[in-house]
């Protein structure tokens, strides 16, 4: 009984020790995400352009990924843009539309994104002025501080279930334990001399009592 108490107790303290060490994680995610959001809301994108303007050509890295703006004086359906690489008489176009507001910034309309396979450079023709941005600088400024506060979220979680379980496990042994404790009264029996004069008493005759018929 004593070791089952021991192993319940145990049970316990992990549980609560694993519980507040999840809700720490969580914690620190929130705030790990909280201060990257911060950082990608106050980027200048003038400041980390690789190309501004209508026509010209902008250098790509390979698996590289860009960001295309127009300046905010014109909404995203007024800008046409195209960018390309010529191989042989041949026209490969990489730009995507992508009108999402949300990817805005200051004094900026985002218009869209295009990729690169290759190094090198691309040929860029707009019809207004526009300004791309290599989406690294997102990453820099605030982007791998919000991938950090994954792994700590996960953990958090992971560690919230195994607490939870475990707390649960120890309440339902503990349940267990005092169903299984209780006290059988059991009436005691009359002791050996007693229970044979009773024997005696009972199986006397007449002739035994010194009596006569």
């Amino acid at each position: 009984m004593r070791q089952t108490i021991q192993f319940i107790v145990g049970v316990r303290r992990n549980g609560y020790f694993i519980l507040g060490f999840s809700v720490i994680s969580i914690v620190v995610s929130i705030v790990i995400f909280a201060f990257g959001s911060f950082q990608m809301d106050e980027i200048n994108v003038e400041e980390e352009a690789i190309f501004t303007g209508r026509n010209g050509d902008v250098p790509v890295e390979v698996y590289g990924t860009y960001s295309v703006f127009v300046v905010s004086d014109y909404t995203c359906e007024e800008v046409e843009v195209s960018i390309y690489e010529e191989d042989d008489d041949m026209i490969w176009e990489y730009f995507f539309r992508d009108c999402d507001d949300i990817f805005d910034e200051d004094g900026w309309i985002y218009v869209g994104y295009f990729s690169s396979d290759f190094d090198g450079s691309m040929d860029v023709e707009a019809n207004r002025q526009i300004l791309i941005i290599d989406d690294m600088a997102y990453f820099n400024d605030g982007g791998g501080a919000m991938l950090l506060s994954l792994p700590f979220c996960c953990l958090g979680i992971i560690g919230l279930i195994i607490a939870v379980t475990a707390l649960i496990s120890a309440k339902e042994q503990v349940q267990s334990t005092e169903t299984n404790s209780g006290i059988v009264f059991i009436e005691p029996s009359s002791p050996p001399e007693e229970r044979a004069q009773d024997d005696v008493k009972e199986g006397s005759e007449w002739w035994d009592k010194g009596s006569k018929p």
